[in-house]
């Protein structure tokens, strides 16, 4: 009998030095909200401007996002699900999903490997679509045509000497289903090379339906840097895509590729006080993932806006902010951006134009915007107990 009772005692003791699975795993629950008030020159009443997603509509107080996301993270599973609202899902998303910005899952395969798979925000790009992530609310044209979202798997890897890797197999460019037989993959290589030096290159490659191409295969990658002093903040990216219209009679690779790039400052005149401002470039003149909107107008005093059969567009954009901000709880921005349209298809609107409220509000040859925007988050992580 004492043997036995011996050996139930160093079983519950084995049993209760053994790690639980749950053992210093983390829940994590936030929220974040950003509202704002827009104003366009050369706008008519409250309609959609081309080319935005942030602040997007004329003269009008509005939601660019709401969202909410829930997250565990343990030492071999992990997953997160996020559900947004606003103006962002509703201009960007596909119908489909379009309240869902990433909801995945995935498990440890070895020591820094880990395995997810389901929806994700897209890994190209050097801005997120998120302005509380950005040093200015108003995302550069080149983010705003590039990859928002993507389904699929990811295999990443992170070493020791601050490099991390992954591997990206994805339904298609900004796809949660896919639209055709081939799949699109990419990659994501990062160093943090110092406290101060951050740098990326991503991409993405595959047979894809985007602008005006027609199931062509499409290369787009992206490089940026990241350098911090103690008050200034610098940030430069290029994004450069080519595409080949092989299929349906096209004639190879296009001549003209993709080529979108900024420059953002940002300095900290106090803690809680700074002033900010990008340089940028659009150039797609090959319509590779946009296209031109056209404003027509008849004597009926009605109106459509559609697409230009003759393609693509160079654009010229600076953009200043000021913003107030609070640590850990929320921001205020105050911005202006201005774009200049190098060879624009009409300076002014025809007569008799009128547009309805769903359409887009096409720009000119320049236009000027104004945005004040207010963003308040919230992250709360519970750790189980051991």
């Amino acid at each position: 009998m004492k043997r036995i009772l011996t050996l139930i005692l160093s079983i519950l003791t084995i049993s209760a030095a053994a790690q639980s699975p749950w053992d210093g795993a983390e829940a994590s629950f936030g929220a974040y909200a950003d509202a704002y008030y827009s104003y366009y020159s050369n706008a008519k009443d409250v309609r959609y401007q081309q080319h935005d997603c942030i602040g997007a509509f004329h003269n009008n107080l509005g939601l660019n996002i709401a969202q909410f996301t829930g997250s565990f993270d343990s030492d071999r599973f992990r997953g997160v699900t996020t559900l947004h609202f606003g103006d962002i899902p509703s201009i960007t998303w596909e119908s489909t999903y379009r309240n869902i910005q990433e909801a995945n899952a995935g498990v440890r395969l070895t020591k820094g490997l880990w395995l997810d798979m389901g929806f994700f925000k897209t890994h190209v790009g050097t801005e997120s679509f998120l302005p509380k992530d950005n040093m200015l609310s108003i995302i550069s044209l080149g983010t705003f045509y590039g990859p928002f979202y993507q389904s699929g798997a990811r295999l990443s890897y992170d070493f020791g000497n601050d490099w991390h890797i992954e591997l990206h197999a994805i339904n298609g460019y900004n796809k949660h289903i896919d639209d055709n037989d081939y799949k699109t993959f990419g990659m994501l290589v990062s160093k943090q090379w110092s406290d101060r030096l951050f740098m990326s290159y991503s991409n993405m490659a595959g047979q894809e339906n985007t602008g005006q191409l027609n199931d062509a295969y499409l290369l787009y990658q992206n490089i940026y840097a990241n350098v911090d002093f103690e008050k200034l903040t610098l940030q430069a990216g290029v994004d450069v895509a080519f595409a080949n219209q092989w299929r349906y009679g096209g004639e190879g690779w296009l001549a003209d590729p993709l080529v979108a790039g900024l420059i953002t400052a940002k300095y900290a005149i106090k803690d809680d006080f700074s002033i900010a401002v990008r340089g940028e470039i659009f150039h797609d003149q090959s319509s590779i993932n946009s296209f031109r909107v056209i404003p027509i107008g008849n004597a009926a005093n009605t109106s459509s806006v559609f697409p230009d059969a003759g393609g693509g567009m160079t654009i010229f954009g600076g953009t200043m902010s000021v913003e107030k901000a609070v640590e850990e709880f929320g921001f205020f921005r105050v911005e202006s951006r201005f774009l200049y349209d190098a060879d624009p298809l009409v300076n002014e609107y025809p007569v008799g134009y009128r547009e309805s409220i769903t359409s887009i509000h096409p720009m000119l040859g320049t236009r000027a915007q104004i945005l004040m925007t207010v963003g308040i988050y919230f992250d709360k992580t519970f750790t189980f107990a051991q």
